[in-house]
């Protein structure tokens, strides 16, 4: 029964996910203009962008920390936050297809630009988050996971801009308000990676650890 020990937070994070994703894809479109009612297109990219954010946080909670227990939890959110993207996109096609809105029509609008590409960024991590893609790219394997960052600060534009697009705004008010606190929140865990911060902050919170002291 060791190993029940081992993955039991993987196994709640990914029941409490799939849960998560059932519950959004089998609700009905409704629109902008619907209120009291759930929107799957807005939900999905808000549940992506949560588990994006939950990747992120992985490594700083254990470098400042100590969280080493949920290091293991950092690559099946960053694939649930692809997948929740990717169903995003799938609903908006569908959901707007029902709703007569032609978002998709050339030119393109540069919020579906930067959030595609933001997708495209997020695909190319999903593919190659395996150790055999590890091995076959070598150093440019970090180069490329690396641009989690762009595609996290891609996702924050895309949702505000999209926002901003809508003409409903008597209901996206909310979500501007929480698209800000996920932009803060990304923000904060951006800056705790500079090195400057991390040296200084790591010298406050261990200090113990700079003398060479138990």
């Amino acid at each position: 029964m060791n190993w029940l020990g081992k993955i039991w937070q993987w196994a709640i994070l990914n029941i409490f996910v799939l849960a998560v994703m059932i519950f959004v894809v089998t609700r009905e479109p409704v629109g902008w203009n619907t209120l009291g009612l759930i929107d799957p297109v807005l939900e999905a990219g808000k549940w992506g962008l949560r588990f994006l954010l939950v990747s992120l946080a992985i490594t700083p909670l254990n470098r400042y920390f100590g969280w080493r227990s949920i290091i293991p939890l950092r690559k099946p959110a960053g694939l649930w936050a692809f997948g929740f993207g990717a169903v995003h996109l799938f609903l908006v096609l569908t959901h707007d297809a029902r709703l007569g809105i032609y978002w998709l029509e050339f030119p393109l609008q540069p919020f579906i630009i930067i959030g595609l590409v933001a997708l495209a960024i997020l695909s190319a991590m999903a593919i190659t988050s395996n150790r055999w893609a590890m091995k076959w790219l070598g150093k440019s394997w970090k180069r490329l996971h690396r641009l989690v960052y762009v595609a996290s600060l891609l996702i924050v534009i895309h949702a505000l801009l999209a926002i901003q697009m809508s003409k409903k705004m008597l209901l996206t008010e909310n979500v501007e308000i929480e698209l800000t606190i996920y932009l803060t929140i990304l923000l904060v865990l951006l800056i705790a990676r500079l090195p400057l911060v991390r040296s200084t902050a790591m010298r406050v919170i261990w200090p113990k650890r700079r003398y060479g002291l138990p």
